[in-house]
């Protein structure tokens, strides 16, 4: 939760509810698995959970960022955002 407000300079806030939802989702989707490695017991905590993306679910990352991608370039070539960020800090 502190991760996506962080990655969105506070700009979204999710819930203890919206991420368990989305995480039961991933699970039930095949697209993440619950892993059994651990980091540094003394960085742990016993109640924590870990997962890893499946292939099902990398290919849906990368399908994913190639749609982003394309809605992006359509955005640019229409003149709704910048040609780059430079561009839009500068102005």
């Amino acid at each position: 939760m502190k991760d996506v407000e962080s990655q969105t300079d506070g700009r979204v806030k999710m819930g203890p509810g919206t991420l368990y939802g989305s995480i039961k989702r991933m699970l039930a989707a095949g697209l993440i698995v619950e892993v059994g490695e651990r980091p540094d017991p003394e960085l742990d905590d016993e109640r924590r959970r870990y997962y890893r993306l499946t292939g099902v679910g990398q290919k849906m990352v990368s399908a994913e960022s190639q749609r982003l991608e394309q809605a992006v370039k359509a955005a640019r070539q229409k003149h709704v955002l910048p040609s780059s960020i430079m561009a839009e800090v500068s102005s």
